[in-house]
């Protein structure tokens, strides 16, 4: 046994743990307030008799006798509860008793039919019912934090509140519109309440209002209609102006009122106020952005005072998020570490293992040319691929059988650019590296059954170990390997079948981009520093998502619309998580390449975690039987020509692959 070979993946198993430990240990420190904050995981089933996940960050001064105010914070939209747990942890460390939310259908909380969805603020107004019973809960100071479709929540919440205990003091609205309108024009639904709105000037959902053509106006609107302002202007639109007025018709009012100032308005006894607060952001900055977080502490401050010494500016979530990246990079570590320790070192799983690869020199010009002429086109098409898509609407489509939007859609695209990349493997390979005498055996593509039987099992032992390694940290420790929609979390076994239904379309595209960047690509045409050359690669592999994603924000900052891909809020949400994860997860398929030789341990590793990622945290909606999907016929169609396609080349390659050795 190669001795080498064997203590470099322990070594880097060590690491891999000791960063693990340290970025778990640093965020539990933070998240618990050094101890002083509890953090309780608690599922009920809600007075609508649904089942409810929250989690209650209990500071120390909260107690029976010496009660705190409370305030629920909801996510937004697929997404879960962990996605605003720093505010959660902040509003803790000054002494709220802050109540996380996953909305009914995401998280931990149960899914619901679309007739169903809007029970009780999507969830937020039955954690309120759940929260007043807490002894330690102040309830004469209640409060809701909504972030994007947590805000729309906040305001169905209240409106049951109105109807109900009438418990809810005060609301901020993070990137999300104000209610200001209803059947019959203008009105005030939050009365004698503090409401604050953070509006940024680049908001791709909110802040827009849309002339109507009969002299009346509504928000809301799409972001590629006509008529339509731009959220840069939004505080002195009329939604925001009759916001601050209090509901009143904005054509009957005489002064403009402006951001940041807080107008107080006395109802019979009791004083509500409004304010607006702006940014120069887009709507995902709600997830991270320092100034959001200040003005979120400032209000609460001003409308619930605790009696804090710190200031609005004193946050160390900020830090929080740097020890849950080491922890997540640890995890990824981990599992890449072992399939190569597996693969490397294991006598069952040996015959996975082609040694070490040195990147491949380049034959001639005619090499580089094809390699970038590959990388063009690929990208192109890709990015067509993309506005096709989106153009027929499939961003949000879901069904019968892909009961989640997200999933089904990025699982298409996947399938689809992967389909599409082996088509170019096919007409590279025919038109110039049989000539040139590639091998797929030298290269790892040609395998035998046993070792290919080996590489999944390697694969799959490496992503049981990852999830495992997830729920054990989440059990003892309460920790996740989350960041916003980067990441891993426990899940429910109620998400498994919808991982299972999309994992073969990841599949395609990883093993298939593992194949391209490893045995066609593991070359010198990006310099012949291997380092340089895996980021070069896992960067061109990202650049269609990324151009998509830059494309969309760009055209929207100069113009406040982007009719291009079918409407900018598709586009947007359909690929923004993805430039992160494909530049890592084929990084990843790079370096188990240079380890092993073999391509289809990146493949495989990645094309499942994919599929864990997504399903892991998005929404899930209950199918009602007999309801019509538009665009069924369309996506099955292309879900049958991607695996076609790719079917028919892979026959093609190995059979001219087997004429070539016959040859010889």
């Amino acid at each position: 046994m190669n001795e080498k070979k064997l203590s470099r993946p322990l070594i880097s198993l060590i690491v891999s743990i000791a960063l693990i430990i340290v970025g778990i240990a640093g965020s539990f420190i933070l998240q618990t307030n050094s101890g002083k904050t509890t953090i309780r995981n608690v599922t009920i089933e809600s007075e609508s008799g649904h089942t409810l996940a929250m989690d209650v960050y209990i500071p120390e001064n909260a107690t029976a006798e010496t009660p705190a105010p409370a305030i629920f914070v909801q996510h937004g939209g697929n997404n879960n509860k962990e996605e605003m747990q720093h505010y959660c942890i902040e509003l803790a460390r000054r002494g709220y008793v802050a109540i996380g939310v996953d909305m009914y259908g995401m998280g931990e909380s149960e899914p619901l039919p679309d007739s169903e969805w809007l029970t009780q603020g999507r969830g937020l107004y039955d954690a309120v019912r759940y929260g007043v019973t807490l002894p330690y809960v102040d309830t004469d100071r209640v409060s809701l934090l909504g972030y994007s479709r947590g805000g729309k929540a906040a305001g169905e919440a209240l409106q049951c509140d109105n109807d109900s205990l009438n418990v809810v003091k005060a609301i901020f609205l993070i990137h999300s519109d104000p209610i200001v309108r209803n059947s019959e024009g203008y009105t005030d639904v939050y009365g004698a309440r503090d409401v604050a709105v953070l509006a940024d000037k680049n908001d791709e959902f909110f802040f827009s209002e849309k002339a109507n053509d009969n002299g009346t106006y509504s928000n809301d609107a799409n972001k590629y209609a006509a008529n339509l302002s731009s959220p840069a202007e939004y505080v002195i639109n009329n939604s925001a102006q009759s916001f601050l007025y209090f509901g009143i018709d904005p054509a009957t009012t005489s002064e403009q009122r402006v951001a940041e100032t807080v107008y107080e308005q006395d109802y019979g006894g009791k004083t509500g106020s409004r304010q607006i607060f702006v940014s120069n952001e887009t709507h995902m900055a709600g997830w991270w952005s320092p100034l959001v977080m200040n003005r979120v502490l400032t209000f609460f401050n001003r409308v619930m005072p605790t009696g804090t010494a710190l200031s609005a500016s004193s946050y160390t979530y900020t830090i929080w998020n740097i020890f849950k990246i080491i922890a997540l990079s640890g995890l990824l570590l981990f599992a890449g570490s072992l399939m190569v320790w597996l693969v490397n070192s294991v006598k069952t799983f040996q015959c996975a293992d082609n040694g070490e690869q040195d990147l491949r020199p380049v034959g001639d010009k005619n090499a580089v040319a094809w390699f970038w002429g590959i990388q063009i086109i690929g990208a192109v098409l890709s990015i067509l691929m993309i506005r096709f898509l989106n153009k027929q609407g499939l961003a949000s489509y879901r069904d019968a059988l892909f009961h989640s939007a997200n999933p089904a859609y990025h699982g298409l695209i996947s399938l689809l650019c992967g389909a599409l990349t082996l088509v170019l493997c096919t007409v590279w390979y025919m038109a110039y590296g049989k000539k040139h005498g590639f091998s797929f055996r030298n290269t790892g593509i040609a395998i035998s059954g046993h070792a290919l039987l080996k590489s999944i099992g390697a694969a799959l032992l490496a992503v049981f170990a990852l999830i495992l390694m997830v729920f054990a940290v989440d059990y003892f420790v309460d920790v996740n390997f989350l960041i916003v929609y980067w990441g891993f979390m426990k899940f429910g076994a109620n998400r498994i079948p919808g991982m299972l239904l999309v994992v073969p379309m990841y599949l395609v595209y990883y093993i298939v981009m593992s194949i391209s960047v490893n045995s066609f690509n593991f070359s010198t045409a990006l310099g012949k520093n291997k380092l340089l050359s895996n980021l070069l690669i896992s960067f061109i592999a990202s650049v269609p998502t990324l151009f998509v994603l830059c494309y969309v924000y760009g055209i929207f900052k100069a113009t406040g619309s982007n009719p291009m891909f079918g409407g900018l809020a598709s586009a947007a949400t359909a690929v923004y998580a993805l430039p992160g994860f494909i530049f890592v997860a084929i990084l990843i398929c790079r370096l188990l390449y240079q380890h092993t030789g073999n391509p289809y341990l990146g493949g495989i590793f990645c094309g499942v975690l994919a599929a864990v990622s997504e399903w892991g945290i998005c929404e899930i909606r209950v199918h009602t039987p007999g309801t019509q999907y538009a665009g069924t016929a369309l996506v099955y169609a292309l879900i049958a020509i991607g695996f076609v396609v790719t079917i028919a080349c892979a026959v093609l390659l190995k059979k001219n692959n087997a004429a070539v050795q016959a040859h010889k």
